[in-house]
């Protein structure tokens, strides 16, 4: 049976038998994982603070589903790590009470993020080692994920860097080992239904908050439906309860564009 990561700070990063040492391994064989164990995720999440723009009113976790991002639209570069099915995008904090003050509308908030306070293209101040795991989980595009995640939803909230992602990590692997996460990959290569996966998004999650989960798919070479990624939305005062029962909540609008059957492709 595997057993759930030993997490530790060292050098400013949550180390331990990280997702990506166990990437396609890990998630095949978690139908008997219990994931990350729940003290140790609540202790990690309730690290995690902005030290501005902080009175936002929820989180959308992205994650992607590897094979299908990378078949549609642009598709990701040559050297993507085909191991990991439930890949990471990120963490993304709704609109600060200023904006929303402002009148700022959401589809901007969702277009521009941080950007609307200020543009950077400088990777984010993380550890080597941090960085190498995140590659490992991530879609690699022609432009760099991970820098487009910082500047958008990480550096105008004072954000820590190595906290930030180290956080993700744990969060990504707690879906990976949910019996949400298992259903995924042991379906791959196979089409799905909306209503299933709204079904076992409840179970394992214990919400009736259904719209909290949202599908996107896309068409892949072969015009192909394809699920691409799906994102969870979460309280933000309640996120160290994540991904337990009061942590979600209902989408403020739902962005599900999946129909009602679609394909989850595995790698090729």
């Amino acid at each position: 049976m595997p057993v759930a990561p030993r997490w530790r700070w060292e050098a400013g990063v949550l180390r331990g038998n990280t997702p990506h040492r166990r990437t396609q391994a890990l998630e095949d064989s978690c139908a008997n994982d219990s994931g990350v164990h729940p003290v140790l995720l609540v202790a990690i999440l309730a690290l995690l603070r902005p030290s501005q723009h902080g009175d936002f009113g929820h989180y959308t976790f992205a994650l992607m589903w590897q094979p299908g991002i990378c078949s549609t639209e642009g598709g990701c570069t040559a050297d993507q790590p085909h191991a990991t099915l439930i890949g990471l995008h990120g963490l993304w904090a709704s609109r600060p009470r200023a904006l929303v003050a402002k009148g700022v509308p959401v589809r901007v908030w969702w277009s521009r993020g941080c950007d609307y306070y200020a543009y950077s293209t400088a990777p984010p101040p993380i550890p080597a080692q941090l960085r190498r795991e995140l590659d490992a989980v991530m879609p690699h595009f022609r432009h760099s994920l991970l820098t487009h995640v910082s500047d958008k939803h990480v550096r105008c909230f004072g954000f820590d860097p190595a906290l930030f992602f180290s956080t993700e990590l744990a969060m990504r692997y707690a879906v990976v080992s949910s019996g949400f996460g298992r259903y995924l990959v042991a379906h791959r290569g196979e089409r799905v239904t909306q209503s299933a996966l709204g079904a076992r998004f409840e179970s394992a999650f214990t919400t009736r908050d259904r719209t909290s989960l949202q599908l996107q798919c896309g068409r892949d070479a072969s015009g192909r439906t394809v699920l691409t990624q799906f994102w969870i939305t979460i309280r933000s005062q309640k996120l160290a309860r994540f991904p337990r029962s009061g942590s979600l909540m209902d989408a403020i609008q739902n962005q599900t564009n999946c129909p009602a059957s679609f394909l989850l492709p595995n790698w090729r």
